[in-house]
């Protein structure tokens, strides 16, 4: 038991933060105050986001209450967005001017679309992420297909485009519509960074349904309706989406902690900052020193019970515990058909039971820890 009240404070309500907070009141019981900080009340579970898009899911399917949450726990949520760090003083500033100091912080913002990488996309495109932004992109394509039939672009020929082309083609039949759907990909052949047949499998169903796929087409600029290649190809659209990979939040490069190349800030194997101890995190905002760690929902349901019992331990002065990534993950993608592709390692197989059972995976993980 702690005699001393310490301060523990969470950025960001992401899904490694939701194992410590619905567990809160063990930190509770150690005399440790809780602060929660994050833009929004609500949380979005990714991998269903697509599946939002097309109405397979309610909005309320997929999302946590992170305040109330908190709340129901004892802790304290504030609505805010931190903005930088000063590690040597351990306080934290918030958009709105306010500081927060802490004895032990832990991140979980996420990651960001890099935007700023083609021309104009900050304002003629809808990033995939944050997920929020996908009920605007769904309401757009709507208002447009009442106008005619819309050229939607899906920029971006990874996972998150590919299934976003996917679940657009689903939201234009459920809706009795018609739109022309384009998926503009970088490189020749989809899923590149996965095994070669799910990127065969992912080409084979979405252009049996109509939708056309745009390879070697490196997206320079977004202006006037119309995308330009690094090359000069052009390709007319009325509603844009980008899909281009993330890349995480610049607070960590600005508040003068060590990153990665692309800002995530390195942790060590416990999920503890290398040159500031008292800062830890989890998901998309880090890069684990020495290892390849993937942007994927697996690493993130993993880290979550090692970081919440470090965050524990740090608090009490105990040892902490490692966090050892497994090599081989599994991925399922909704094609919007109800199909999916199911893929670890080198085993890839498609159809709607491997949809089922990412459905089954997904809304089990939802209800875990979803307050009612």
């Amino acid at each position: 038991m702690i005699n001393s009240t310490k301060r523990l404070v969470f950025v960001g309500g992401g899904h490694v933060h939701l194992y410590s907070l619905k567990f809160a009141e063990k930190f509770i019981e150690q005399n440790i105050d809780i602060t929660v900080i994050s833009p929004d009340r609500f949380h979005y579970y990714s991998g269903m986001g697509p599946g939002m898009l097309s109405r397979i899911y309610e909005p309320e399917q997929l999302r946590f209450d992170v305040q109330k949450t908190v709340g129901s726990k004892g802790g304290r949520f504030l609505k805010g967005k931190v903005t930088s760090i000063d590690a040597e003083n351990k306080t934290v500033f918030l958009d709105g001017g306010e500081k927060i100091d802490y004895d032990v912080v832990s991140f979980n913002v996420g990651s960001r679309v890099p935007l700023h990488l083609i021309e104009g996309a900050n304002d003629n495109a809808f990033p995939v992420k944050p997920i929020e932004a996908l009920e605007r992109l769904r309401n757009t394509v709507l208002e447009e297909m009442e106008k005619g039939i819309p050229r939607v672009l899906v920029v971006g020929g990874g996972p998150a485009g590919v299934e976003l082309a996917g679940n657009l083609w689903r939201l234009v039949r459920e809706n009795q519509g018609k739109a022309e759907i384009i998926l503009l990909n970088s490189q020749e052949k989809l899923l590149p960074n996965i095994t070669p047949k799910a990127g065969r499998l992912a080409e084979q169903s979405l252009s049996k349904r109509g939708i056309r796929i745009v390879p070697n087409f490196y997206a320079a600029s977004l202006n006037n309706g119309l995308a330009r290649s690094r090359s000069g190809e052009e390709i007319a659209f009325d509603v844009a989406v980008m899909a281009i990979g993330t890349e995480a939040p610049d607070i960590f490069q600005k508040s003068g902690l060590k990153t990665a190349k692309d800002g995530a800030f390195f942790v060590n194997d416990y999920l503890q900052s290398i040159d500031s101890p008292e800062i830890f995190g989890g998901g998309d905002c880090i890069a684990v020193e020495g290892k390849k760690v993937d942007r994927v929902g697996v690493y993130a349901v993993r880290e979550a019970p090692i970081l919440f019992q470090n965050l524990q331990n740090s608090l009490q002065g105990k040892p902490l515990e490692r966090f050892e990534p497994q090599e081989k993950y599994l991925l399922i993608f909704n094609m919007g058909d109800g199909s999916g592709i199911f893929v670890r390692g080198s085993f890839v197989w498609q159809g709607k039971l491997a949809f089922t059972f990412k459905n089954y995976l997904d809304t089990s993980f939802v209800s875990r820890f979803k307050i009612v």
